[in-house]
């Protein structure tokens, strides 16, 4: 029987990996392929990395409140600048007929 051998990888490849993973349009399979190593070791990488992301990224309830009333605001805007608009065009259009 053949011995296997666990392959240690150092952590600048591992990251390096990871990034190219995230920053690339080829699959994982491939990546893996090209860099010699197993599939479900890179897919195991890249989950650590994006588990240990999630918290940082989630916000407050408090912060995403505060995002909400300036969306509401910002479309409100967004609404009135459009109906003027409206208004300005179906006026010229009369004008010019």
């Amino acid at each position: 029987m053949s011995k296997k051998v666990k392959t240690k990888y150092t952590t600048e490849f591992k990251e390096r990996a990871v990034k190219m993973v995230i920053r690339s349009e080829k699959p994982t399979s491939q990546i893996a392929n090209d860099l010699g190593i197993k599939t479900t070791t890179l897919y195991s990488w890249v989950n650590k990395v994006k588990s240990s992301e999630q918290p940082a990224k989630e916000q407050s309830s408090e912060q995403m409140f505060d995002e909400l009333v300036r969306l509401k605001k910002e479309l409100s805007e967004v609404k009135e600048q459009r109906d003027i608009l409206k208004k300005a065009t179906a006026y010229f259009a009369k004008e010019s007929q």
